[in-house]
């Protein structure tokens, strides 16, 4: 039998991570696999090369340039009821952020033009609920 072609428990000891984190590199990179039924495939000489292909500096998420957030951990009444208090603070704020996100080490304010998103995700063990707020990043900032 040839082995130049590894199902997953294979390719997880032929890499030497986890399953858990070669499940996340499927689902998260483009690592070369192809699922074939039920059941995943990866070629030895396709693995070696993406590994060889890759830097470091590829996987620092470069469009994510700053970030800061909170968690608030709570029932869902309280959640809500804090979203509200939050948007009121930064409403009464002249849409400046840096009422609710203390870190913050500059003013950041919500242009007049922004986007509202609002969605459902499932990722693995987590179910999300995301409202977000975006704009165009200034010009002098960029």
């Amino acid at each position: 039998m040839n082995n130049d072609i590894l199902n997953l428990e294979q390719a997880v000891e032929f890499l030497r991570v986890s399953e858990k984190t070669l499940i996340k590199l499927l689902r998260e990179e483009n690592i070369p696999a192809r699922k074939i039924g039920r059941e995943w495939r990866f070629s030895k000489e396709a693995l070696i090369n993406w590994i060889a292909s890759g830097k470091s500096f590829d996987y620092i998420n470069q469009t994510e340039l700053y970030k800061i957030s909170k968690d608030m951990p709570g029932n869902c009444t309280d959640l809500f009821n804090n979203i509200i208090e939050d948007l009121s603070k930064i409403k009464e704020n002249g849409n400046n952020i840096k009422y609710v996100l203390e870190d913050l080490d500059r003013d950041i304010v919500i242009p007049e033009n922004a986007t509202l998103r609002v969605s459902y995700k499932q990722q693995r063990d987590v179910e999300k609920l995301e409202f977000k707020i975006f704009w165009d990043l200034r010009e002098n900032l960029k």
